[in-house]
């Protein structure tokens, strides 16, 4: 049986009423429109007294605004989307905007049915990094929504602003650095070609050695996977071969920690028998034993980019020429590597 002393929430009406004002003041006040000092005060005053907390969905059709933004990453527990979730987060919520998050677990299937979830409910905006660039589906399911989109660090022909952070570049610093230690023998360990920083990160490994006048080792560009499980069975190979690399690049935090593991199950030392760089600053990097070289980027600042360009589209910039912002990548050196003797 149903509890007679349970009492309904209340509604607009009520606000109206207790403040003595009509139904469409309240609405005024609610929607940030100018109304006197004193009608303001009574709305308010009326508002705490009775608890009222407005319908967002009726008011987002009103407004046409939920004040909320979309972040959709393949991988909520890779500590590089955390922090670039933190930073996209912070900015919008000076702005007074929430962050929805979602993770697709590398599931184009799942990305595409994510996206139209929150075209349904009707997102202000998208920050987006998808999980194979050459998936028709998400392409045509992103061309057909109507709130902006910020791409992370991906390469899509579709009207979309996007960040890019600067792979070849990092990577060409490293190679230098390692080739300077006298090492000639160096693998990579990095994402395929379906996502940008895969092919970034290998086209500047390959042009690193063109520029230094050596022939490119493409048996020691070794793509796949851009997870643990791929950099453990991939430095297993490498380090049970009878011509080990001398040095090795993780294309990746989480390749990082799969290459990690292979090296541990073997003793190979670092950076005695093996020189190692990863990309990206992570907890793990430096605190590993000897702290590990890196390619680094600022992920504070791939966050603060892509609010800062989504709440220019939200606030009426319609230009048709999208923005391409390039982050910077550089090399923070460590005790991971060694001269080869």
């Amino acid at each position: 049986m149903a509890d007679k002393t349970t009492s309904s929430p209340p509604t607009i009406r009520d606000v109206a009423a207790q403040a003595g004002v009509s139904v469409g003041t309240v609405s005024r006040v609610l929607n940030g429109k100018s109304v006197s000092n004193r009608v303001l005060a009574l709305v308010n005053t009326a508002i705490q007294k009775l608890g009222y907390s407005p319908n967002a969905v009726a008011q987002s059709m009103r407004t046409k605004s939920t004040r909320a933004v979309g972040l959709i990453i393949n991988d909520i527990s890779n500590p590089l989307f955390s922090g670039i979730a933190k930073s996209l987060d912070d900015c919008l919520s000076e702005n007074e905007y929430s962050l929805l998050i979602a993770s697709t677990n590398n599931d184009s299937r799942r990305e595409r049915v994510i996206v139209e979830s929150l075209k349904q409910r009707r997102v202000d905006g998208l920050v987006i990094a998808v999980t194979d660039e050459r998936d028709e589906g998400i392409k045509s399911v992103l061309r057909n929504v109507e709130f902006p989109i910020v791409l992370l660090d991906r390469d899509l022909d579709i009207s979309a602003d996007s960040i890019w952070d600067e792979h070849a570049s990092g990577m060409k610093k490293a190679l230098r650095y390692l080739f300077d230690l006298g090492h000639q023998d160096v693998a990579l360990i990095t994402g395929d070609d379906s996502i940008r920083p895969g092919r970034e990160r290998a086209r500047g490994f390959r042009e690193a050695f063109k520029e230094n006048g050596r022939q490119v080792p493409e048996n020691r560009v070794i793509q796949g996977r851009l997870n643990s499980q791929f950099g453990y069975e991939e430095a297993s190979r490498l380090f049970e071969s009878s011509n080990r690399p001398s040095a090795v690049i993780a294309g990746g935090n989480q390749i990082l920690s799969g290459i990690l593991r292979a090296i541990r199950q073997r003793n190979i030392r670092v950076p005695e028998d093996l020189s190692l760089i990863s990309c990206d600053e992570v907890d793990i990097a430096a605190l590993m034993d000897p702290p590990i070289t890196v390619i680094s980027r600022d992920i504070v600042q791939v966050g603060q980019a892509a609010a800062n360009i989504l709440l220019r589209r939200i606030n009426g910039d319609v230009s048709n020429s999208h923005s391409r912002q390039f982050i910077a990548t550089e090399l923070v050196v460590r005790e991971s590597c060694a001269p080869l003797h």
